[in-house]
């Protein structure tokens, strides 16, 4: 089977202003969230752990022996492109 690799996708920046808005709490509070996730993150990849971070309704992040998977769960590769084109790519992998 053939995967999907960091040079394949695209980085985008996360604007978490809209994030704050769209689930309703404060800006600060997403950006603490966001930086204490890349520190645990960065940290556990430093330390070559194996750990999931469980993101509720987005996916889950795997990292086994110093590779990183994202898993997105369906729906919301669906919500966030109408045409099925993103949710296709990934449910194919």
């Amino acid at each position: 089977l053939g995967g999907l690799f960091a040079e394949d996708l695209e980085a985008v920046e996360v604007i978490y202003p809209e994030v704050a808005l769209r689930l309703r709490v404060p800006k600060k509070k997403v950006l603490k969230c966001i930086e204490a996730t890349t520190k645990v993150f960065v940290w556990a990849l430093s330390k070559g752990k194996n750990v999931d971070f469980v993101f509720r309704n987005v996916g889950i992040l795997v990292c086994r022996e110093g590779r990183v998977t994202m898993r997105f769960y369906e729906n919301l590769l669906r919500d966030v492109d109408r045409t099925g084109k993103l949710a296709n790519a990934f449910l194919q992998v």
